[in-house]
C-alpha cells in the first residue's frame, strides 16, 4: 500500500469522528435569542409601566365619575329626599354577589324608603343599576348607572326605558312573577339580567324593612 493512500484513508476516519459544521449549535444564533428575549422583557416591562401609571393618573377621576353617577341616581328615585344614609345588612355569600351599596332615603324625620346598587350580567356584561324601593313596599324605579350592551337591540331597551318602566310603581311581591319576555322583544337577556337584579334588590333590602330599621 502506498503511503498516499495511507493517509487517505487516515484523513478519512479522522473526518467520521467530527461532528459536521451544521450540527454544531451556532454561538451567534444563541446570542440572537437571549438578545431578542431581553429586548421582549424590556418592551414587556414598559408597557406595564405605563399602564399602571395612567391607571394610577385615572382610577381617582373614573372613582368619582361612578360616585356623581350614582348620586344622581338616588336622587333622582327619591327626589324629595334630604339625605340618604348608609345602610349596613348581613348578606348571603350568593347575595353579595350581586348586592352593593344600600342607603336610607330620608325627608327630616321621615323615611321614604331604600336604594339598593345592584350589579348583574346582561349580554355585554355588567349592568350596574340602583332600585329604589318606598317604605311602603313599593319599587319607585330602576336606573341603570352603567352597562355594556349592544347598541340596537339591548341598549336601546335601557335608554328607551321600555324594560325599566315595567317596575315603576310595581309592589316588591310582584318582581318574581313580572315576564319582561311578554313585553320586550329582540333583548330577552337583558331584559331577564334586569329583572334579576330588581330581584335581589328587594331580596337584600325585606329583612331590614320588616325589622323596622
Amino acid at each position: 500500500m502506498m503511503l498516499n493512500d495511507i493517509n487517505s484513508e487516515a484523513f478519512e476516519e479522522e473526518n467520521e469522528n467530527v461532528p459536521a459544521q451544521k450540527d454544531r449549535p451556532s454561538k451567534k444564533s444563541g446570542n440572537e435569542i437571549i438578545n431578542l428575549s431581553f429586548r421582549l422583557m424590556i418592551i414587556i416591562a414598559a408597557v406595564v409601566l405605563m399602564l399602571a401609571f395612567v391607571n394610577g393618573l385615572t382610577k381617582d377621576t373614573i372613582a368619582e365619575n361612578e360616585r356623581r353617577a350614582n348620586d344622581e341616581a338616588r336622587k333622582s328615585l327619591f327626589q324629595e329626599a334630604t339625605a340618604f344614609t348608609p345602610v349596613s345588612a348581613e348578606l348571603s355569600e350568593d347575595l353579595a354577589k350581586y348586592v352593593g351599596d344600600i342607603y336610607e332615603a330620608s325627608n327630616g324625620s321621615e323615611k321614604l324608603g331604600y336604594c339598593v346598587s345592584v350589579s348583574n350580567n346582561g349580554f355585554g356584561g355588567a349592568i350596574n343599576m340602583i332600585v329604589g324601593i318606598s317604605s311602603d313596599g313599593l319599587i319607585v324605579g330602576v336606573k341603570v348607572v352603567s352597562h355594556s350592551e349592544t347598541a340596537g337591540v339591548g341598549e336601546r331597551v335601557i335608554s328607551n326605558g321600555s324594560i325599566l318602566s315595567l317596575f315603576v310603581d310595581l309592589p316588591t311581591g310582584s318582581v318574581a312573577s313580572l315576564n319582561p319576555k311578554e313585553t320586550i322583544t329582540g333583548a330577552t337577556v337583558t331584559s331577564n339580567a334586569i329583572k334579576k337584579g330588581v330581584e335581589k334588590a328587594v331580596e337584600a333590602i325585606t329583612p331590614i324593612m320588616n325589622g323596622g330599621d
